[in-house]
């Protein structure tokens, strides 16, 4: 059971590692951040509804008074995760942005041990102190002096916020609920929220082109549905804290893919971190197995 949780984590990470190639692909037809999460999250609402009315609609049925975790999972976690991390990038460089979105393994370390009562094991520690180096040589981070404006440092950190709060409101969400149904409504919220002030209407034009609906099926259905119905189902068997390490494997499958298909170079330090990160996986492993 451990190690299948342990299996769906990592996929959803790898999955969610593909997402550079569809956000450049709709960056670069005219969307802004804010439009591209839109997409993503209201995409992703329609294909996980047509799953789950295909295989049981019972699964569309919740708890009025559950509704504060879906909210909480696809507006305050998904929706600002996204929004304050493609902010941050703008604002900066991607080195930056993405090493502040993985300071989420730690606010998801304390707020676990403050609100589940989770252990902070030296195996945890160490797993996170490796995967915090590995995330910063990957993106190279260390290398040479970075500037970083406030205004960067702020939206960075609450990317990294933001994503650690996914995992803290899903994490109860699926103790009651199977993971297709949390990802169908934190996905319902998600769009809720964002289609009014997307500004999507001014964008019409740009559907008449292939490459974005390309784009759009990438970034809903591989780097949004398939890795949220992974996720929480690993989330219902892992402690919080366990699962946000275990999903960064994330930066690995970005640099490869960066390296691939975006041009970008990949060097000893990235190889480095790579290796860092994948060493923590096993750390955690054990430890889950031997609870």
């Amino acid at each position: 059971m451990k190690n299948s949780a342990v299996l769906s984590v990592l996929g959803a990470g790898i999955l969610w590692g593909l997402i550079g190639l569809f956000v450049h692909i709709l960056a670069g037809k005219g969307f802004d951040p804010l439009q591209i999460t839109t997409l993503r999250v209201t995409a992703a609402m329609i294909l996980t509804a047509l799953i789950v009315g295909r295989r049981d609609a019972g699964q569309f049925a919740i708890r009025p008074r559950d509704s504060w975790m879906f909210f909480g999972n696809g507006v305050v976690g998904l929706v600002f995760f996204n929004y304050c991390y493609f902010n941050a990038i703008a604002g900066g460089s991607l080195a930056i942005a993405a090493l502040l979105l993985y300071t989420a393994p730690a606010f998801v370390m304390l707020m676990s041990v403050a609100l589940f009562h989770e252990k902070l094991t030296k195996e945890k520690a160490v797993a996170l102190i490796m995967t915090f180096i590995g995330c910063g040589c990957i993106t190279g981070a260390f290398a040479g002096n970075l500037f970083v404006s406030r205004q960067t440092l702020l939206y960075g950190l609450a990317s990294g916020f933001g994503y650690a709060l996914y995992s803290i409101f899903g994490k109860p969400a699926t103790q009651k609920y199977s993971p297709v149904t949390v990802s169908l409504w934190c996905f319902i919220f998600a769009a809720a929220f964002t289609l009014p002030f997307s500004g999507l209407t001014d964008k019409l034009d740009l559907f008449a082109d292939w490459k974005v609906w390309g784009g759009i099926l990438g970034i809903s259905l591989i780097s949004c549905v398939l890795p949220n119905v992974l996720y929480m189902n690993g989330l219902q068997k892992l402690e919080a804290g366990h699962a946000a390490i275990l999903a960064t494997v994330e930066p690995v499958v970005a640099a490869i893919v960066s390296f691939l298909f975006l041009g970008e170079a990949f060097s000893l330090q990235k190889l480095l971190g790579i290796v860092l990160i994948l060493a923590a996986v096993p750390v955690l492993s054990r430890t889950a197995n031997k609870k």
